[in-house]
């Protein structure tokens, strides 16, 4: 069982990168609340999801060069 987070959907683009991490078996939908209430680390967390996402997207793309595990390794 994994963590549970809520993403508010603001266009049909972010609705559609959901359904396609759902169709990867990456998350599960569950529903669809607009009662819950966003702190501000879970707003930060949900932005630097997606923006992960997006970078995945274009270094699969060869849009865009990822760093690799050893240079992250490096900088530490």
């Amino acid at each position: 069982m994994g963590n549970t987070i809520t993403i508010k959907l603001r266009n049909k683009k972010a609705r559609t990168i959901l359904k396609g991490l759902e169709e990867l078996k990456v998350i599960e939908i569950l529903h669809d609340d607009n009662n819950i209430k966003w702190t501000p680390r879970k707003k930060q967390q949900a932005k630097d999801f997606l923006l992960a996402y997006k970078q995945a997207k274009l270094a699969e793309q060869g849009k865009l060069k990822l760093k690799t595990a050893q240079s992250l390794i490096d900088e530490l």
